[in-house]
């Protein structure tokens, strides 16, 4: 679809050189478009359903990732991170959960409803227009359907209910729009599941040529999937203080309907061709080309929001600038935790078992044996990157005392852009990009791929005590990383299903909603995060100590469990007195 990537003014400005020269002083400014000649002319409706696709946010395009307000990485350089990771959240400062901070990522509160009432606009004004194939027109409505309920998601996933509008609004409504009230959660998850319904009758499996990348049938039966998988979990089911944030009665068929509809995305997308990647024959390398495949043949991608290279002028990838390693000149943003690193599985003689510092040798060696998506994910101290291997380590004398270190420590090129936690990203990293010239090779960011679908299934299977199903549709996702089956039963087996999300999913923003909706954020969230202190030693020692973060915040994140949702902002409030804010925040 990059050739329909276009802001609709080149398209407006294109249509204006078919025509004829001998009256050009009668027309309209090339730059401006009337409501009559948009909704006249088929091709300028298409042009507006490719800028729907443009108002899609991405998690690659900013300095401050998702991951940093999880226990992923650690920002380096705050960019208020800091609002969430220590509980200073308020209707007043959201952090870096109302958007990015410095950066383009389209995810604020703003953006998403202007996307909102742009879809809601095509709805009042389709009828009207004359396509010369139905089918086409059909196709529209289910792209636009689609895009309008992944944009409620997003708001409702953050904040909750949300008014559900589907219709639009001129200055001289004033009065009906400052007296919308939230909906239930309820009738928000009910009015999003019809909706997607509909669009999966409207759309295509899939799409071919220039039109790759168009949502589909099933990137809607997928969206659905997570909808109700979100819907059944603990945080919108249990104890449930407003109707705003779940459900205030019991349905036991919550989980049978979330294993349902994971059950039908899934065979939706292997009937129509999806399959997880493995082109290549390395575990490691199938992971990591997942991010770095933009093309057809990158069968795993459901519905992604696409980008060009930046000569092409569609770039939504920085990450290989803003969180590439000092050392390379990179700017070393957002920098994986130790937390995580632990969390990748050791594996030896066929066995998967959880690292263990106390193990001495796995104390003395301990990027060794790890699961494959690791060596895809994390650049650690004597991992391949471009032209040598990574240096993060310390150089000590013999008594200990630190006296220089590595090319990507804080004594090699631009200290203040060192990792404070001693790792750096390779996930979605491009090993040919060229520090400081912001020149980005084209790359999509995926917003649902096939493995969620597994995962979704696993998770809602285990609910409803399909504990057999759950573990064989792990099955799929741990064969292709190259690790041996998950054998656990009880609750043994929902730990593993919960960690092989956050391994297979990590940085592609669902470990903020993951741990919420299981409410096990004081437990992940609200623990004090740690780094890797290499030391190398004279005699050729090198010792790995596990040591607090390099940071002038510190490690010890808080939590407060008003946070499971974001409080709505205070301009919102003040603006419409029927708003109800979200628990624990006030009035």
């Amino acid at each position: 679809m990059k050739q329909y990537m276009k802001l609709l003014s080149l398209c407006v400005f294109a249509a204006t050189l078919t025509t004829s020269c001998s009256d050009i002083l009668d027309k309209k400014p090339l730059t401006e478009i009337s409501d009559n000649d948009l909704w006249a002319d088929p091709a300028l409706v298409k042009s507006f359903v490719n800028s729907r696709y443009n108002q899609i946010g991405c998690g690659a395009n900013a300095e401050s990732c998702q991951s940093s307000v999880v226990d992923e990485t650690e920002l380096a350089w705050l960019r208020s991170c800091e609002v969430n990771n220590f509980a200073r959240l308020s209707p007043t400062d959201l952090g870096r959960m109302n958007g990015a901070w410095y950066g383009w990522d389209n995810r604020s509160w703003s953006t998403k409803w202007t996307n909102i009432s742009n879809c809601n606009i095509f709805f009042e004004k389709i009828a009207q227009v004359s396509f010369a194939d139905s089918e086409e027109k059909t196709r529209l409505e289910g792209q636009v359907r689609f895009i309008r309920a992944f944009e409620y998601w997003d708001l409702i996933q953050r904040w909750g209910a949300v008014p559900i509008i589907t219709n639009s609004y001129t200055i001289n409504d004033r009065g009906e729009i400052v007296g919308q009230k939230r909906a239930t959660y309820k009738e928000c998850i009910d009015f999003l599941v019809k909706e997607l319904d509909q669009a999966a009758t409207e759309l295509p499996a899939t799409w071919s040529g220039d039109d790759y990348g168009r949502a589909t049938s099933v990137a809607a039966l997928a969206l659905k999937s997570r909808i109700l998988l979100y819907a059944a979990s603990p945080l919108m089911n249990d104890d449930v203080k407003t109707a705003e944030v779940g459900y205030t009665t019991p349905d036991p068929d919550r989980w049978k309907k979330a294993a349902n509809a994971a059950d039908a995305a899934l065979q939706a997308a292997l009937d129509a061709g999806y399959e997880l990647y493995k082109l290549k024959s390395d575990p490691s390398e199938n992971y990591q080309n997942i991010f770095l495949d933009n093309t057809s043949a990158n069968k795993e991608t459901i519905f992604a929001r696409m980008g060009t290279s930046s000569a092409e002028g569609e770039n939504i990838f920085t990450l290989d600038q803003y969180s590439g390693p000092n050392g390379y000149g990179g700017w070393g943003g957002n920098c994986p935790l130790q937390e995580l690193v632990d969390d990748y599985e050791v594996v030896k003689d066929g066995v998967a078992s959880k690292f263990d510092w106390n193990n001495p040798d796995e104390a003395a060696h301990p990027y060794d044996n790890r699961d494959p998506r690791f060596y895809a994910t994390i650049l650690y101290d004597g991992a391949k990157w471009q032209s040598r291997n990574l240096e993060t380590f310390f150089n000590v004398d013999a008594s200990g005392k630190e006296i220089g270190g590595g090319r990507d420590s804080r004594y090699g090129n631009d200290a203040w852009n060192t990792s404070p936690t001693g790792y750096n990203l390779k996930k979605y990293m491009d090993e040919n990009y060229v520090q400081n010239s912001w020149n980005f090779s084209a790359r999509n960011w995926i917003h649902i791929r096939l493995a969620e679908i597994y995962l979704n299934k696993a998770e809602a299977l285990y609910n409803i005590g399909d504990e057999n199903g759950a573990r064989e549709a792990l099955k799929p996702i741990r064969e292709r990383a190259g690790m041996p089956f998950i054998t656990a039963s009880g609750a043994e087996l929902l730990e593993a299903i919960k960690h092989e999300r956050r391994i297979e999913l990590v940085f592609e923003e669902h470990r903020y909603f993951d741990v919420r909706r299981w409410k096990e954020a004081d437990k992940y969230f609200g623990r004090t995060m740690h780094a890797i202190t290499i030391k190398k030693y004279p005699d050729g020692k090198t010792t790995y100590t596990v040591d607090k973060l390099r940071s002038d915040v510190g490690g010890d994140r808080k939590w407060d469990d008003k946070m499971y949702w974001l409080p709505i902002m205070k301009e919102e409030m003040d603006k419409n007195p029927n708003f109800t804010q979200n628990p624990d925040y006030g009035k």
